[in-house]
């Protein structure tokens, strides 16, 4: 990462102690990666649940490493040129995100919520690169380690900045959202997602709030007005624009067919590359009142949306010779299950459904597990297959209720052969969706399918 200032810089902002080098030295590049160290660079060492990077300090001196910004305690007697000792090393890297982010004086958007967050932030990625190079987070970098090292990637090419955050327990929005200080801010629901963590709904909404606090001075706060738990935000205490299906809300998200965005009396047709899901219609209505708080106009935002590519594995849909299959496996909670099966009903008949558990939901699993098998019995589907542990709730709830069509196992390798030939041999629509650590995109692994 090229941050380009010089030493004495750095171990302010990082609030550290130089021990050895000189503070008016150049400093310009950092790794935390030791395999990825080159002559010169700077090594920041940090520690995980399962090892701690301060074990390769001495591996990067053949590397040529220039300097190490390391825990005083576990630095070796043989050092490179410069050696600033820190007390973390995970706080001081988001010092220095932090501090990196003061020198950027562009228009940055945060996005959370229980579900929709990374679709929104692509949608706004593609409106703002109609206007400048923008600066995004990838994939999960988007919790306490991913977010400082996506913000140290901002340099003096970019007109705007975009960045998901996540969020597992109390506390995590308002410890890296503050790092960002976001000049918009995006909550898109509260849902049941991470309650093995959290606890309750109310805890989710408590920490996903947090992003009103971190907002720069005069930010805006873009949320749902439909959502239960965000119509109690006062808006008067921010900034705020909202979007929803009512009268009250700034921008209007119109019911029907075809997607329309309604803002100051002004009706926008938007071609979106979905189907006409409703989630669809609020995460546009969310990217677009971020993209209106960063100045950009409508005619910009319509082209945004209606040329944007949804992320990997959230709802993305593939082709198979003359089967379409919704690959939903990125996670699951509730709340996306049933966006998901919504979804499902927008495209062609025989439908099939794949579903695995769904993870991080603590002691309200056998609930929200059994209410989704009741909801399966009305989704008019060919056949459905579960597996996982924790779905056997789901399928003892849709038997009970007189389901018929259902194969359950445990593990999903006692029908991933069946489903993988159904795939390959028919015709339809296929919804496979479960959480991460399921790995269900192995049902089509090695399959030749195209977006």
């Amino acid at each position: 990462m090229n941050l380009k200032t010089d030493i004495a810089a750095l171990v302010k902002a990082v609030n550290g102690k130089l021990l050895k080098g000189q503070g008016t030295a150049p400093f310009r590049s950092f790794e935390t990666d030791s395999r990825k160290v080159k002559k010169g660079d700077f090594f920041l060492p940090l520690k995980g649940l399962n090892h701690d990077a301060h074990a390769f300090l001495s591996a990067t001196l053949s590397a040529g490493a220039g300097g190490w910004i390391a825990e005083a305690a576990k630095i070796p007697a043989q050092a490179p040129e410069t050696v600033i000792a820190v007390d973390n090393t995970l706080m001081a890297l988001q010092r220095l995100a932090a501090w990196h982010r003061t020198r950027f004086k562009i228009p940055l958007t945060a996005i959370t919520g229980s579900n929709g967050k990374s679709t929104v932030k692509e949608m706004l990625r593609s409106i703002c690169l109609r206007v400048g190079n923008t600066c995004s987070n990838a994939g999960n970098f988007n919790n306490q380690f991913g977010l400082p090292l996506s913000l140290l990637e901002l340099d003096q090419t970019h007109k705007f900045g975009v960045f998901e955050l996540g969020a597992s327990r109390r506390g995590d929005i308002l410890e890296i959202g503050t790092l960002a200080r976001p000049t918009c801010g995006v909550i898109t629901n509260i849902g049941p997602s991470h309650l093995e963590y959290f606890g309750s709904l109310e805890a989710v909404f408590e920490t996903k709030t947090e992003l009103a606090g971190c907002l720069a001075g005069g930010g805006t706060l873009v949320y749902n007005l439909d959502d239960a738990y965000l119509v109690r935000l006062e808006k008067t205490k921010f900034n705020g624009l909202t979007f929803g299906s009512g009268k009250e809300a700034d921008i209007r998200v119109s019911p029907g067919k075809k997607m329309e965005l309604i803002h100051n009396g002004n009706t926008y047709k938007i071609a979106l590359p979905l189907s006409q899901a409703s989630h669809h219609f609020y995460n546009a209505a969310a990217a677009a009142g971020a993209a209106l708080a960063c100045g950009i106009s409508w005619e910009v935002i319509k082209a945004g949306l209606e040329t944007f590519t949804p992320p990997p594995m959230r709802l993305q849909i593939l082709r198979f010779n003359s089967a379409t299959v919704i690959l939903d496996a990125y996670n699951a909670n509730p709340q996306s299950m049933t966006m998901a099966l919504r979804e499902l009903a927008y495209h062609p008949a025989p439908r099939w459904l794949m579903l695995g558990d769904m993870k991080e939901l603590g002691a309200h699993s056998l609930n929200y597990h059994s209410d989704l098998g009741k909801a399966l019995t009305t989704a008019a589907a060919e056949k459905i297959f579960l597996a996982g542990p924790e779905m056997k709730a789901a399928a003892d709830a849709f038997k009970a209720a007189g389901g018929k069509g259902l194969v359950y196992a445990p593990d999903i390798a006692d029908w991933l052969e069946e489903a993988r030939n159904l795939i390959t041999s028919k015709s339809g629509t296929f919804l496979i969706k479960a959480s991460r650590s399921m790995k269900f995109e192995k049902i089509i692994e090695g399959m030749a399918l195209k977006n």
